[in-house]
């Protein structure tokens, strides 16, 4: 018994400590790169923000985009990056989006105008066992963006009659 008990203690202190919450994401941009008949190559900018009074390091990540709740790519990076303490870096992102997949999910997202966006981010620390995960949830309205029709200035006005 006392064996069971230590090792219930024991897998929920490691439990405990390996739960290290990384930097929060959020999405900045998407620019669209390459596209071949199968695949589209896309890079994300993303923001990284250290919300913690010491620096944050990383050796690599890797990011699983989806759209609309539905799996669409995913992105990694071997570099090296250095959050500093209460401050942010922006971090581009390749990410390779199949076209065959995305052909039935951007057709929803066009009519609707609007579409969500998760990010599930897993940052590897110095060492190999050292990770932390980070979850970003946003949403894009796209009627946000629509240019609105330009009403006429006082100047541009034909005098009436």
């Amino acid at each position: 018994m006392k064996t069971l008990f230590a090792f219930l203690a024991g897998a929920l202190l490691l439990c405990g400590c390996n739960r290290n919450d990384g930097p929060a994401v959020s999405l900045i941009s998407v620019r669209f790169q390459d596209a071949t008949v199968l695949e589209t190559t896309a890079t994300f900018v993303l923001r990284l923000s250290n919300e913690q009074p010491a620096p944050w390091q990383m050796n690599g990540s890797v990011h699983k985009i989806y759209l609309n709740g539905l799996y669409v790519g995913k992105g990694m990076s071997d570099e090296s990056v250095t959050v500093p303490r209460l401050s942010t870096v922006t971090n581009n992102l390749t990410v390779h989006l199949s076209n065959l997949a995305m052909a039935t999910r951007l057709k929803s997202v066009i009519e609707s105008k609007r579409f969500e966006y998760r990010i599930q981010s897993t940052f590897y620390g110095q060492t190999w066992p050292s990770r932390s995960r980070s979850v970003s949830e946003g949403v894009l309205d796209l009627k946000d963006f629509t240019p609105t029709p330009e009403t006429p200035s006082a100047t541009n006005v034909p005098p009436q009659p």
